[in-house]
């Protein structure tokens, strides 16, 4: 039984290990994330489109990348190690896996952190790409009635029927 016990314990050590390295990686591409909705703010101000697409474009592989790592998490996050991390139970563990828990549970909170860090800058961004889109509709409109009113004025007017000028005698 010590045997099946001492697996119990490697097997959890090394999924534990594996969750803090993918926790570690999705942390540093969301902190590359983060800095891309930073940039992406900065391009929207300046009202560059093209820098802006450039942005998302980058933005989307981080995304991608990081829907792989959860992917992985989740395969490996189990019932033990949720109830674990929810629980506090790690405390009473062995000082390695204690450990291993204290560092994924530190690792998601600053995960969690960036994430709100990103939506934050998202819902500004996207305020400020809707006054943005405004302003730019309004002068559409505008130069749509000026060209309007310019084609009333130089529009050539063919005359296809005869004039008869009536003379009164």
């Amino acid at each position: 039984m010590d045997t099946k016990k001492g697996n119990i314990k490697r097997d959890l050590c090394e999924d534990l290990k594996q969750l803090v390295i993918i926790t570690s990686h999705k942390k540093k591409r969301l902190k590359s994330l983060l800095n891309m909705t930073k940039m992406q703010s900065q391009a929207i101000e300046q009202q560059d489109i093209d820098l802006l697409t450039s942005y998302i474009q980058e933005k989307q592989r981080h995304i991608d990348a990081i829907d792989e790592l959860d992917a992985q998490f989740t395969e490996i996050y189990s019932n033990e190690i949720k109830e674990g991390l929810a629980q506090k139970t790690f405390i009473h563990r062995s000082p390695e896996i204690g450990q291993l828990f204290a560092e994924l549970k530190s690792l998601i909170s600053s995960v969690q952190d960036i994430i709100k860090a990103i939506y934050s800058l998202e819902q500004s961004n996207s305020q400020k790409a809707k006054e943005v889109m405004e302003t730019l509709k309004k002068k559409i409109r505008h130069i749509q009635t000026g060209k309007k009113g310019y084609n009333a004025y130089t529009q050539s007017h063919e005359i296809s029927d005869g004039i008869y000028i009536d003379q009164k005698k």
